[in-house]
């Protein structure tokens, strides 16, 4: 449940904006509820969530058009700080960035680190090995995550595993306590940087690209194999179709086809991990002999679409932690 502005919370929320903009050197004093930024007072209206995911952030500026205003929460993902950005909203990300924006100020930034922990796991989470961790843990999201588990089920070392598994820990997307992802979260940071772009237009359909490269070097994660795992997409079949190509060979084999002078009929790219589940109720068969990805996969990749893909997910309620 959200806090708004005049609830007895309201002054230590604007104590903890006042305190985050004075970190950065910024002459900052609060009488009661207005809040002045180099002399300028700002009205702020305050609202407070542990770990708001997008839609409820695009609910939030729906519904409560007061600005200016911050968003004060233990985690923004970079999904939601989009949909605040877009409202012209604000926030403060405990971890350590803010956001103010108003009329005379403008101040989006990482908060200076001094007086944080530093602790070894504080790498990237989002290689290639933490992207297969994180769909690992959004298959079985009620299972504990652990390095020896997750690492036989993705073709990982444990070492590897373990280093990554710490680095989401860090980000609080694993609990340290309960070895459980935390969600939605997990899923909508995954979305936000599962990768792509990069696809390549071929001038033919699928049953050409998969008599060149073999149907097995195809897996399909289109709008059509994300209606085969329960979403609502009017007209996917409609859509060209577009496959990863998990082996570097055969996307080089593929890329010859390519002839920028015809429309594309599909589009290609090559798997953004090495670990791709499929959806095991509709394995390959003689009319379509290319693999179909996970619906999580397919999930995954329109979710990375702020726009119309997030809405089709929204819909499909299949993103574990979601009501």
């Amino acid at each position: 449940m959200f806090v708004t502005a005049r609830t007895e919370d309201e002054s230590e929320l604007l104590l903890e904006v006042a305190d985050a903009l004075q970190t950065l050197g910024v002459e900052t004093t609060l009488d009661g509820r207005v809040i002045a930024v180099d002399e300028v007072p700002l009205d702020l209206h305050v609202v407070a969530r542990a770990h708001p995911t997008p839609a409820d952030l695009a609910d939030l500026v729906g519904r409560d058009r007061q600005v200016p205003a911050v968003v004060v929460a233990d985690r923004i993902s970079d999904a939601g700080r989009d949909v605040l950005r877009k409202a012209g909203w604000g926030w403060l990300d405990r971890r350590g960035h803010l956001r103010l924006w108003a009329p005379g100020t403008r101040i989006e930034t990482a908060l200076p680190a001094a007086g944080r922990s530093r602790r070894s796991n504080t790498g990237n989470a989002w290689t290639t090995v933490g992207l297969e961790i994180a769909l690992a843990t959004l298959l079985s999201p009620t299972e504990p995550v652990s390095a020896r588990r997750v690492a036989a089920r993705i073709g990982r070392s444990v070492g590897a595993t373990h280093d990554l598994i710490g680095r989401f820990v860090e980000l609080g997307l694993i609990g340290k306590a309960t070895h459980l992802p935390l969600l939605p979260e997990m899923f909508w940071e995954t979305a936000a940087r599962w990768p792509d772009d990069g696809w390549t237009p071929l001038p033919v359909g699928l049953d050409v690209v998969a008599a060149k490269l073999g149907a097995e070097e195809l897996v399909r994660v289109d709008e059509r194999a994300a209606t085969l795992g329960g979403a609502r997409i009017p007209a996917a079949g409609d859509l060209p179709a577009r496959c990863y190509v998990p082996s570097a060979g055969a996307f080089r084999r593929a890329r010859a086809l390519v002839d920028r002078d015809r429309p594309a009929r599909c589009w290609i790219r090559r798997a953004p991990v090495e670990w791709l589940p499929e959806n095991a109720d509709h394995p390959p068969d003689a009319t379509h002999p290319w693999r179909v990805a996970h619906p999580v996969v397919c999930a995954l990749r329109l979710g990375a679409d702020p726009a119309r893909g997030r809405e089709v997910v929204d819909s499909w309620g299949i993103v574990p932690g979601t009501p």
